[in-house]
C-alpha cells in the first residue's frame, strides 16, 4: 500500500508491541487521532490509560487524509435539518467546532509543530444545477448562526466556479505530525502505547478481556473502540449500518499561488484540495477525490492517473511528490456513531462512521467519550447516539444491504482464470482444482496465492490494482497480497494456498 505524503514527511517513532498479559483501567483500541485524543483527555482526569494499535500509530485514516480540520462537511447541515431538525444540525456544528478548538488548544498547550493554520473552508460547484443546493446550505448555515459567506465566483482559484460557500476560521495541518506529537505527549504523561498489537477477540464483563493476535491478554475496566471500523460491535452490526469508502490523494508542487484554504466540490466525482507549504516553504497542493465504495472499482490504477491529470490540467502542478489512497467508514445519515456500544454494556464505548471527517469528528468523539465516562452525560450524546434508529431505518440502509447480498452471491458464481499472473505487479482471481484463489506476482517475480474468501463474513475479495491488495466489496475489509489485514472489520488474515480454508468470524455467523 502506498504511504501518504504526511507519513513520508515524518520521523515515525516506533513503539514496542505488547509482549505479556496486562491489566488496565481504560483500554483504547486504535492509535489514530480519536484514540490518542481520548487518551489525552482521560489522562487529564487521572485515569490509567493504555492504547493498543494493530499497525503503527497514525498509519490508518489519521495519516492518510487531506489534513483539513473543519466543521464544513459538504452539504451536511441542510441535509441534517431535513432529516432530523435545525437543532440537530446546530448541535453537529457545535460538536465539530469543539473538535477544531480542542485540536488548536492541544497544539498551543504542548507547542506542537504540525504546520497548523487558520484558513477558510469552501464548498463549491462548477455546475449551474448545484447552485441552488449551495444556496440552501447557506440559508441553513445562517439560521444556525455560522460565520459564512456566499460567492458566485472565487478569485484566485483556476476553476469556473458558479457558487461557493465559505466557512471562516477553520483549520489545516500536517495530520501525521500532529498525531505523532500527541502520541509523544500521551506517552510522557503516563499513557501506555503498544503498536503492532492487533486484537482478535473480546469477552465482555465487569472487566473486559481482550485477546491479541500473539496470545497476550488484556483485562480492562473500560473498553473504548476507536479504530475507525467496528471490528467488534457488541452484535449491533455496525458493519451493516455504514459503508467503507475509498478516496485518492496526491501532493504536488504548485508553479503559481492560488487562494489559500480548504476546498471541496458538491458535484461528483468529488474534487477536494487544499493549500500547503512544506518545510522548505514551497507551495504545494493536496488534491484528491474520485471516491468509491471499497471493492467496487474496476481499475484503481486508472483513478490515480485521473487525479494526477486533474491536478496538472487545473492547477499547473509541476511535480507530483506523492500519491496515496485512504479508507473511511460512512454512516447512512453522515453522522458518526459515538457513545456506548449498545444499550446493555455500560463499560464499552465506540467511535465509528466518522464519514471522511475524522479529524474534527474524531476529536469531538474524544470529548463525548470523556464526558460520558467522567460525567455520565454529554451535550452531544443523542446527536451521535449509536442506537439511533433513523440512521439506518431508511432506504439507503436497505439498498446498501441488498447490494451486499448481491455481491456475496455474485462473488461465489464468478470463476477464476486457469492461468497464473505472468507479469510483475499483476494480480487476478484464479481457479485451482475448482476453487477460487487470489494470485499476485510481485515486482521481483515471486508468486503469492491466497484464499480470497473474506474472514469477516465470507464474501469474495476483489483485486485492487492501485494498492495491490485484496478488497471486500461487502464490508470493506482489505488484505495485502500476502494475506495480512490492512483494514477491518475482519480480524483474521487470509490463508496462503496449501494452508486450508480461511476462518470466517464464528460470532457473526
Amino acid at each position: 500500500m502506498k504511504d501518504s505524503y504526511w507519513i513520508t514527511s515524518c520521523e515515525n517513532k516506533e513503539y514496542k508491541s505488547l509482549e505479556k498479559d496486562i491489566d488496565t483501567e481504560y483500554l483504547i483500541v486504535g492509535g489514530g487521532i480519536t484514540g490518542l485524543t481520548t487518551a489525552y483527555l482521560l489522562n487529564k482526569e487521572n485515569k490509567k490509560v493504555t492504547i493498543v494499535e494493530a499497525d503503527r500509530i497514525g498509519w490508518g485514516s489519521s495519516g492518510r487524509n487531506t489534513g483539513k480540520v473543519t466543521s464544513q462537511h459538504g452539504l451536511i447541515y441542510n441535509n441534517i435539518k431535513k432529516e432530523y431538525s435545525l437543532e440537530t444540525a446546530k448541535l453537529y456544528y457545535e460538536a465539530n467546532e469543539d473538535g477544531l478548538k480542542l485540536v488548536e488548544s492541544i497544539i498551543k498547550e504542548n507547542n506542537i509543530d504540525c504546520e497548523f493554520k487558520i484558513v477558510s473552508s469552501f464548498i463549491f460547484t462548477e455546475d449551474e444545477k448545484y447552485v441552488e443546493q449551495i444556496e440552501d446550505e447557506y440559508n441553513t448555515c445562517k439560521e444556525i448562526n455560522i460565520s459564512c459567506k456566499l460567492y458566485n465566483k472565487l478569485d484566485g482559484v483556476p476553476l469556473e466556479i458558479k457558487a461557493a460557500l465559505e466557512f471562516k476560521n477553520q483549520g489545516q495541518f500536517n495530520p501525521k505530525k500532529y498525531v505523532d506529537a500527541l502520541a509523544k505527549v500521551d506517552k510522557e504523561k503516563g499513557v501506555e502505547i503498544y503498536e503492532n498489537t492487533p486484537v482478535i477477540d473480546v469477552k465482555l464483563g465487569k472487566k473486559c478481556e481482550l485477546e491479541c493476535a500473539n496470545g497476550c491478554k488484556i483485562r480492562t475496566k473500560v473498553l473504548i473502540i476507536a479504530s475507525s471500523n467496528a471490528w467488534y460491535d457488541g452484535l449491533k452490526f455496525y458493519f451493516s449500518k455504514e459503508e467503507a469508502s475509498r478516496s485518492y490523494l496526491l501532493c504536488g508542487k504548485l508553479k503559481e499561488d492560488i487562494l489559500e484554504g480548504n476546498f471541496i466540490s458538491v458535484e461528483e466525482p468529488t474534487r477536494t484540495f487544499r493549500t500547503y507549504k512544506d518545510e522548505k516553504k514551497e507551495n504545494c497542493l493536496i488534491v484528491g477525490g474520485q471516491d468509491h465504495k471499497t471493492g467496487k472499482s474496476n481499475n484503481e490504477m486508472d483513478i490515480y492517473n485521473i487525479i494526477e491529470e486533474y491536478a496538472k490540467s487545473k492547477f499547473n502542478i509541476e511535480e507530483v511528490l506523492c500519491s496515496w489512497s485512504a479508507q473511511d467508514y460512512v454512516s447512512f445519515d453522515k453522522i458518526p456513531y459515538i457513545g456506548k456500544i449498545n444499550m446493555k454494556e455500560d463499560n464499552v464505548y465506540i467511535v465509528t462512521g466518522t464519514s471522511k471527517w475524522g479529524l474534527s469528528n474524531g476529536s469531538a468523539g474524544a470529548i463525548v467519550i470523556k464526558d460520558l465516562i467522567t460525567k455520565k452525560y454529554s451535550k452531544y450524546e443523542e446527536l451521535y447516539n449509536p442506537s439511533r434508529l433513523k440512521s439506518y431505518l431508511n432506504t439507503k440502509f436497505l439498498e446498501a444491504n441488498m447490494e451486499v447480498a448481491f455481491d456475496y452471491i455474485k462473488g461465489k458464481l464468478i470463476s477464476g482464470s486457469s492461468e497464473m499472473p505472468k507479469n510483475k505487479n499483476e494480480g487476478k482471481v484464479v481457479s485451482i482444482h475448482g476453487k477460487r484463489y487470489g494470485a499476485y506476482r510481485d515486482e521481483i517475480g515471486e508468486l503469492f496465492i491466497v484464499d480470497i474468501t473474506c474472514t469477516h463474513l465470507g464474501c469474495e475479495l476483489r483485486f485492487n490494482s492501485g494498492d495491490k491488495s485484496w478488497d471486500c466489496p461487502c464490508h470493506g475489509s482489505r488484505f495485502d497480497y500476502k494475506g495480512n489485514i490492512l483494514n477491518g472489520p475482519a480480524l483474521k488474515p487470509l490463508k496462503r494456498y496449501g494452508q486450508g480454508k480461511n476462518d470466517i468470524d464464528p460470532k457473526l455467523i
